[in-house]
C-alpha cells in the first residue's frame, strides 16, 4: 500500500511540500521585498474612514468589487484592499492615496500560496490537493510502521544514515526511512492540520473528541432575504469603531464584505497571542449597518482554540517557540520533498531486479 500511495501521490507531494518551505517564511519575505508596500513613509494625523478610502477604490476601479480590507493597528501602517477581480490595492490612511497595486496572479507569494492550494489549477487543483493530503497522512503512517524496528538490536543502524556506505542504494534507503522517521511527527501534524482544513468530517471529528456535540456547530448568522447589495454608508467604519472602543488592543484589522446580498459583513479584530489565536468578530448587516452578532475569543471552547490554531499549526507560525518553529518545518518541508524522489529510485531499483 505504502509503495503504490506514494507512485500516485508522488509529484503532488513534491510540488505541495516544495511550495508550503516557501510560504513558511511569507511575513518575512514580504517585509523584506514588498516593504514599501505595506508601509507609508507620511504618516501623522487622521486617518481617513474606510468608507472614504472604499469610494476612491470605486472611482478607480468602478467596474470592480471589494472584498477584503486589511491593516495592521500601527502608525506606519499601509491599507490592503483586495478585489473581486484579483487586485491587491495598497493605499495611505491619512492622504488616501493609492501607493501601489499588484496582481495576485503576479504577486510571488499568492502565487506560491495558489500553488500549495490548487497546483494553479483551480476547483480541480484543489480536489486533488484534498485527496492528496489525506493519502499523505496514511503514508506518514504507513511509513512509520515499516521502518519500525521488529528487534533491538536494529535500532541503532535504524535511527541514522551510513554516509560513508559506498553502495548508493544503502545510502538511499537511509536518506528515504530515517529522514523520513525524524520528520514524520511534524509531517503527520502538517498532514492533518491540512485535512482539517479539507474535510468536514475531520472538523466533526474534533469537535467530538474536544466534548461538543455535532448539534452545537457553530451558528453562522441566517442569511438575509436576496436584495441588491448597496452597503450602507458607513458600516464598516460605525462596525470598527464600536470593536475598538468595546475591546480595544487589536494588532491587525480585517473587514470582509460580503460577496452577494444575503451574507452579512464579517469584522474581525486580531490581538497579539501566544498559542491560541485571539481574535473577536463582528457580524453586521451591509445593508443597515446593524450589528447581527459578536463571536468573542474569551468564549472559546476546546474546539474553537483548535480550529483557531489550526493554521498556524500547519504552517510553522507557532509564537512560542518563534523562528525556530518556521526553521523547523522549514527543514521538514525540504524533507518532505525527498521521500517521493528516494522512493522511486527503490521502487525502480526493485523493478530492475525483476
Amino acid at each position: 500500500m505504502h509503495l503504490y500511495l506514494g507512485l500516485i501521490s508522488g509529484l503532488v507531494v513534491v510540488i505541495v511540500s516544495l511550495s508550503g518551505a516557501l510560504y513558511v517564511f511569507e511575513e518575512e519575505g514580504r517585509d523584506a521585498w514588498q516593504y514599501n508596500y505595506f508601509h507609508v513613509a507620511k504618516t501623522g494625523g487622521e486617518r481617513l474612514s474606510l468608507q472614504q478610502l472604499s469610494d476612491t477604490v470605486k472611482k478607480y476601479y468602478p467596474g470592480d468589487k471589494i472584498t477584503l480590507i486589511s491593516f495592521k493597528e500601527k502608525a506606519d501602517a499601509a491599507y490592503i484592499v483586495s478585489t473581486k477581480n484579483r487586485k491587491l490595492i495598497s493605499m495611505n490612511p491619512y492622504t488616501g492615496e493609492i501607493t501601489g497595486v499588484r496582481e495576485a496572479k503576479a504577486d510571488f507569494f499568492s502565487v506560491v500560496l495558489d500553488l500549495h492550494r490548487t497546483l494553479l489549477l483551480g476547483n480541480i487543483g484543489k480536489e486533488i490537493i484534498k485527496w492528496n493530503v489525506l493519502i499523505f497522512f496514511v503514508m506518514c503512517l504507513s511509513g512509520l510502521y515499516l521502518w519500525w524496528p521488529r528487534q533491538k538490536r536494529f535500532w541503532a543502524k535504524a535511527l541514522r544514515i551510513n554516509f560513508k556506505t559506498k553502495n548508493w542504494k544503502r545510502l538511499n534507503w537511509d536518506l528515504h526511512s530515517v529522514l523520513g522517521f525524524y520528520a514524520v511527527l511534524v509531517l503527520s501534524l502538517i498532514a492533518f492540520t491540512g485535512m482539517f482544513f479539507a474535510f468536514d468530517t475531520v472538523k466533526d471529528m474534533m469537535r467530538l473528541l474536544t466534548g461538543q456535540s455535532l448539534a452545537a456547530k457553530t451558528m453562522k448568522p441566517k442569511t438575509m432575504a436576496m436584495r441588491t447589495p448597496r452597503p450602507a454608508t458607513g458600516a464598516a467604519d460605525s462596525g470598527y469603531n464600536y470593536m475598538s472602543k468595546q475591546y480595544p488592543g487589536a494588532s491587525e484589522v480585517y473587514i470582509v464584505c460580503p460577496a452577494d446580498g444575503r451574507a452579512p459583513m464579517r469584522l474581525i479584530m486580531r490581538y497579539d497571542y501566544t498559542f491560541v489565536r485571539k481574535q473577536h468578530t463582528l457580524f453586521i448587516d451591509p445593508s443597515t449597518g446593524k450589528k447581527m452578532k459578536e463571536e468573542l475569543y474569551t468564549n472559546y471552547t476546546a474546539y474553537d482554540k483548535f480550529a483557531q490554531s489550526n493554521f498556524d499549526l500547519h504552517t510553522g507560525r507557532i509564537r512560542t517557540l518563534g523562528m525556530g518553529s518556521k526553521l523547523l518545518y522549514f527543514t521538514v518541508a525540504l524533507i518532505a520533498a525527498s521521500p517521493p524522489v528516494t522512493g522511486f529510485l527503490l521502487w525502480r531499483g526493485r523493478k530492475k531486479k525483476r
